[in-house]
């Protein structure tokens, strides 16, 4: 099962995908923007995702958000990573997508243990200590085959249940307190899934032309 993907200017995510997978979002490197608007949305499975980048993001020609998602017999995995914009230059995106591609190497353990937070501790750490430019907010969620959701999450991006916010955000205001990679443990939730659930980025809330959602059916 492969993911389907459509939307405007697709390439400027850089979708990596294969059987069961889809990472996208972020980039290798800065560039200035080219001020084309950017879509990218699909499904795989019952997940649905959408990323939206609009025109005027003068520091950068992609998205500085990036998601993962994965299904597999064992489970499901998705997270959306919002780069923390910090001096406008981009730098965020690169952590966003290095979070991404990293944890695409953990989707295997993840799903294979019974309990997780090993797996995603060991992650966090990996991201503390290797991502070096930017910074990047980290929602994820894990689903097994037994219907338990549980929810990793630094920083202000948003998982949503029953229309309601299951995590508490990590800033004040417009301040961000925590963020994947710097020294502090992810905050951690456990519910049972009864309707879809969405991940997305605080662009949800600051704007309709600079958002990320994922939606699990």
């Amino acid at each position: 099962m492969e993911p389907e993907v459509r939307g405007v200017n697709v390439d400027a995510f850089s979708p990596r995908f294969g059987s069961g997978w889809l990472v996208a979002g972020g980039a290798e490197g800065v560039s200035g923007d080219d001020g084309k608007p950017k879509l990218l949305e699909g499904s795989l499975g019952s997940i649905h995702f959408s990323m939206r980048k609009g025109v005027g993001h003068r520091w950068t020609r992609f998205c500085e958000d990036s998601i993962l998602v994965c299904v597999g017999p064992r489970g499901m995995v998705a997270a959306v990573f919002d780069g923390v914009s910090g001096e406008m230059d981009g730098s965020g995106g690169i952590a966003s997508r290095q979070a991404a591609n990293t944890l695409l190497d953990y989707v295997d353990s993840i799903l294979e243990q019974e309990e997780p937070d090993g797996v995603l501790e060991e992650y966090r750490r990996r991201c503390e200590s290797t991502i070096v430019t930017g910074a990047t907010t980290a929602v994820i969620l894990v689903i097994k085959q037994d219907g338990v959701c549980r929810l990793y999450s630094k920083g202000d991006s948003m998982c949503y249940a029953e229309n309601r916010l299951v995590n508490t955000l990590d800033s004040v205001g417009s301040t961000l307190l925590k963020w994947l990679n710097d020294d502090n443990p992810f905050n951690r939730y456990t519910f049972r899934k009864q309707g879809p659930i969405t991940l997305c980025s605080d662009g949800v809330l600051n704007t309709w032309d600079d958002r990320t959602e994922i939606t699990v059916n």
